[in-house]
C-alpha cells in the first residue's frame, strides 16, 4: 500500500510523474511496483475501491485533480456512480 500513496503523493507533487502516468500509466505503475488489484484500480481510475481497501482520501482526491478528473467526476466515481 506503501508504494501506492507514493504515486499518488509523487502525482501530486511531480508535474514529471503526472505526465509520464497520463502517457504511459502501465510503465510508471511497474517503476512503483504496483500490481494485482491496485494496479487495475489505478488504471480505471476506480477511487472508491482504493479507498475502501484504505488508501487515504486526501491524497486520491489531490492525485484526481492533478489527473484532471472533473470534481463532479470525482464525487460520481468515489460514490461508485462510474
Amino acid at each position: 500500500m506503501y508504494s501506492v500513496h507514493k504515486l499518488l503523493w509523487d502525482i501530486r507533487r511531480d508535474p514529471s510523474v503526472k505526465d509520464r502516468y497520463m502517457r504511459d500509466s502501465g510503465k510508471v505503475l511497474d517503476e512503483y511496483g504496483i500490481e494485482d488489484e491496485f494496479r487495475d484500480h489505478l488504471q480505471k481510475l476506480d477511487f472508491k475501491s482504493m479507498y475502501e481497501k484504505g488508501i487515504n482520501p486526501y491524497l486520491l482526491y489531490f492525485c484526481a485533480i492533478q489527473l484532471e478528473v472533473d470534481r463532479a467526476e470525482y464525487y460520481a466515481r468515489i460514490r461508485g456512480e462510474k
